[in-house]
């Protein structure tokens, strides 16, 4: 796959992924306006990050990890037949493990608060945070089920529906925030609600393409068929590197419930805008190659591989890199534009852009992360990760537990983040290098390098921009118009100084639009 069609394709589902993102900040704008941030609303984040990270480790991680490329080399050496039967031996398995974890969750729900929520002192806010637990953890049998819909569908080419699930989880907060809350004494506990109403939801829009897909479903356990032996002897190295980075986010929430109330909340609200970047672009194109490459590595065709892998780093350094520099420079109008009406104050407002700060910092590496890691599954080695996820974890834990006795605080936090995430990366290229040979290191630094030259332009543009607007008193309008002009000022000013730098990302763009005028 060449850099067009990875751009082609990326662009199906980057599109479907900006809807979710566009719908994600109505959500938090309107989760700003009705709680603020407030050590109530930290409660909810702590429960509702409980679910979410069991279907990280479990669904989402390590078993579609294991299970695209397995599933994918049946596909290419046995065919569709053999292969969808593989997918219901292993959906079987899937109902039975979210079934008994979510029995778990339910029964030992207060125990699990009590371990993330370490510095919640409130016997009130820690009972608030036991029942809205209790309340989501069945929220983990409908996203699990669509993460492993997401592994069928994105090898038989369908992206759109796993990367528009998320639009139906936001559309299922933003119902739970405004009709479901009035209802309850406590309105989170109607936000609550809309998370498993959103889950039913996601759950829902993957069957018609299942259906197109092939897949029937049909219960069949037989943990001895060869697939499946060898999916779960994949499972283990790599729950293992999953769990690396899932522990990494709990001591991160433990240490930040140690910080006055709010600092869960503020690294939430930072959290949600550098996702926009790694989740429209980067996952997206990791989404697009990682059945790709599996399909590549069945066939041992490691040289188009590389190819796919650089083509991968070139296009997510053209975007990240502009993000992080903009993130830091105009972080502050942003958040005020999006999140400060209400219960969120400026001083919330001031608070979230000091995570973000930080946060911005690691957007580059974090998104070179997010395409290596699928490289090693794809040519199934989860090993590799695990022990440079576990190096992270320790930098991370050591370097937050420092930092947030400074002045940063919360923010600490988030730099500790981003300096563990670029330690994680460079460890994996070093390896990668050493498992597949030489890659063309030097194109993709000279494209970086145009990338931060482009975005240093940009950066003056917006940063002057930004000043003729006191973004704490300005009317909304005022705001948002300003805000506009300045996102469009910086979009052309990147683009044109990357036409002018000869950027061939830039370039392939320009022809496009060019030929379809």
């Amino acid at each position: 796959m060449g850099s067009q069609n990875l751009i082609r394709s990326t662009g199906v589902i980057a599109l479907s992924t900006f809807l979710s993102r566009i719908m994600g900040f109505v959500r938090d704008m309107i989760i700003a306006r009705y709680f603020g941030a407030s050590r109530s609303l930290d409660g909810f984040f702590v429960a509702f990050r409980i679910p979410n990270l069991v279907r990280r480790l479990v669904a989402e991680g390590s078993l579609t990890i294991s299970f695209i490329p397995v599933y994918t080399e049946y596909l290419v050496h046995q065919g569709q037949e053999e292969a969808l039967r593989l997918a219901q031996k292993t959906l079987s398995l899937l109902f039975l493990i979210l079934i008994f974890i979510i029995f778990l969750g339910e029964v030992f729900s207060p125990q699990i608060v009590r371990l993330f929520a370490y510095g919640f002192t409130q016997s009130d806010v820690i009972l608030l945070t036991v029942d809205l637990n209790r309340m989501m953890f069945p929220y983990l049998f409908f996203v699990g089920l669509v993460a492993f819909a997401m592994g069928i569908l994105n090898s038989h080419g369908y992206f759109f529906a796993p990367a528009f699930s998320p639009v139906l989880l936001n559309v299922g907060f933003i119902v739970g925030a405004v009709f479901f809350g009035p209802l309850f004494s406590e309105p989170l506990y109607g936000l609550a609600l809309g998370v498993i109403l959103g889950g039913l939801m996601q759950l829902v829009l993957q069957i018609p393409y299942l259906i197109r897909s092939g897949f029937r479903l049909r219960i069949s356990i037989d943990i001895r068929h060869a697939g499946i032996r060898k999916i779960f002897r994949m499972i283990v190295p790599a729950l293992f590197g999953i769990a690396v980075y899932q522990i990494n986010i709990l001591v991160g929430t433990i240490l930040a419930s140690m910080l006055p109330g709010g600092s869960i909340s503020y690294l939430y609200y930072s959290d949600r805008l550098t996702e926009i970047v790694l989740g429209i672009f980067i996952i997206s194109i990791g989404n697009v190659i990682l059945p790709e490459m599996s399909r590549m590595s069945a066939q041992d065709d490691i040289e188009r591989l590389k190819d796919l892998y650089v083509n991968s780093i070139r296009i997510a350094l053209f975007l990240a890199i502009p993000a992080s520099i903009a993130l830091i420079a105009v972080g502050f109008p942003i958040i005020s534009v999006l999140f400060m009406r209400g219960a969120f104050t400026a001083h919330h407002a001031e608070m979230t852009y000091r995570a973000l700060l930080f946060a911005s910092l690691g957007i580059p590496s974090l998104s070179i992360l997010r395409l290596t890691t699928p490289t090693f599954y794809s040519l199934q080695d989860t090993r590799t990760p695990v022990q440079c996820a576990t190096v992270s974890f320790v930098v991370n834990a050591i370097l937050g537990f420092v930092l947030m006795r400074t002045r940063l605080q919360h923010a600490g936090l988030a730099f500790a983040n981003s300096i563990a995430v670029t330690v994680q990366i460079t460890l994996l290229l070093f390896l990668l290098f050493r498992r597949i040979g030489n890659l063309n290191v030097k194109g993709v630094v000279a494209a970086a390098l145009k990338s931060i030259l482009a975005g240093a332009a940009m950066a003056l543009v917006i940063r002057y921009l930004s000043g003729v607007v006191n973004w704490y008193t300005d009317a909304l309008r005022v705001r948002v118009l300003h805000l506009g002009i300045i996102i469009g000022a910086g979009g052309f000013t990147y683009f044109l100084a990357s036409l002018l730098l000869g950027a061939e990302e830039v370039r392939y763009l320009w022809s496009r639009f060019r030929k379809n005028r």
